[in-house]
């Protein structure tokens, strides 16, 4: 995927307890992040595009909870859209969210996600910003984002 040059890159962690992390970019300043997500447990979807918003919205809790199911509330998916793209066929979600602060504060929260089955697995890019800055600012910029994702199996 694709992103602004000047949005720092954070990878994987590795230590003696094995891997720990995903492939994330953003400008964490201002709370602008795209993040890659591989859904556990989840076996190739055959038709990623008939899964349904249930399973789009669970898909993305799991990707955005990622360091526990405490920092968010009021998840919800707003519209879906298939696209084929390369052949491939994703998803584009729209939604919004509160995110809950280890400083006690709520961060209304609004993103985009292209979702898409490759090889044996559920593959996510999900990228979102601060609400207030979302329709006038980064809305297009986390659109291309999320647009220029391509993921591809044997």
């Amino acid at each position: 995927f694709s992103f602004p040059l000047d949005w720092v890159v954070t990878l994987p962690s590795q230590d003696v307890n094995g891997e720990d992390g995903t492939i994330q970019a953003g400008e964490y300043a201002k709370g602008d992040t795209a993040t890659f997500f591989v859904v556990p447990d989840e076996k190739k979807a055959e038709n990623i595009q008939e899964k349904g918003k249930e399973f789009y919205k669970n898909a993305l809790i799991g990707a955005i909870s990622q360091k526990g199911n405490n920092v968010y509330q009021d998840f919800k998916i707003i519209k879906s859209e298939p696209v084929t793209t390369d052949g491939n066929k994703y998803v584009l979600v729209d939604f919004k969210y509160t995110l809950l602060t280890g400083a006690g504060f709520e961060v209304e929260r609004k993103g985009v996600a292209s979702i898409t089955s490759q090889g044996d697995g559920v593959q996510l890019l999900w990228a979102a910003s601060i609400a207030a800055r979302y329709k006038n600012k980064t809305e297009g910029q986390l659109r291309n984002i999320v647009n220029s994702f391509r993921c591809y199996s044997d």
